[in-house]
């Protein structure tokens, strides 16, 4: 389409965790997407961590 300079189309995935520290819930979180929500072939992924 003539002019348009940008579209996304995604989802977003909201999950909450138990670990002992920041480091260890990033870890499991990235193994997690890895393996289970994302295609590695034709997705990317980045995650948010909140404390909650």
């Amino acid at each position: 389409m003539e002019g348009l300079s940008k579209l996304r189309i995604g989802k977003a995935v909201e999950m909450e965790i138990e670990a002992p520290d920041e480091a260890e819930a990033r870890r499991r979180l990235e193994l997690l997407s890895d393996r289970l929500l994302a295609n590695p072939v034709i997705e990317d992924w980045s995650l948010e961590l909140e404390q909650s």
